[in-house]
């Protein structure tokens, strides 16, 4: 894992903005981006304790395993602090688990195509990308309590 550096900080959250007209806010209008359309978001647990949260974070981690090459790298950004740049073969070595604990915890690939956006204040965490929402679905993370908003229509079943 590596921290950004500001111009790759200051780039990566431009092309997020620009990709997802990010709109922070604590009392919304929610949803805090605009979701893809493979997306599915889900209400986060209330009652959580932190073996709920590795989990969630070890289906994310998955999730990357299987949908992008080991040594590609994807980010992990939370909002008003460090970002990094991480991949498969290190990321279970960090703390980083897309929680959204107080701020917005997102995980990205590179392209942006596949990732995660972790709402505080909603209380939500968007998963997007078709196989690697799949993955997570899958994996049924005790954390992902209902779904709120469902526009790559997965079956959760």
């Amino acid at each position: 894992m590596r921290r950004l550096v500001d111009n790759e900080y200051s780039e990566v959250w431009d092309n997020f903005q620009k990709n997802f007209a990010f709109r922070p806010s604590v009392k919304g209008p929610f949803p805090a981006i605009k979701e893809p359309d493979d997306a599915i978001t889900f209400l986060l647990a209330r009652d959580y304790d932190d073996d709920m949260i590795d989990e969630l974070r070890n289906a994310i981690f998955s999730a990357f395993a299987e949908c992008i090459p080991e040594s590609q790298e994807f980010y992990y950004l939370d909002w008003q602090h460090e970002c990094f740049a991480l991949n498969n073969k290190t990321a279970t070595d960090f703390w980083v688990n897309g929680f959204p604990d107080g701020d917005y915890a997102i995980f990205l690939s590179k392209d942006m195509r596949i990732g995660t956006f972790g709402h505080p204040w909603e209380y939500s965490i968007c998963i997007f990308g078709e196989a690697f929402a799949r993955a997570i679905i899958k994996q049924k993370p005790v954390m992902l309590a209902k779904v709120i908003r469902n526009a790559g229509g997965y079956d959760i079943t």
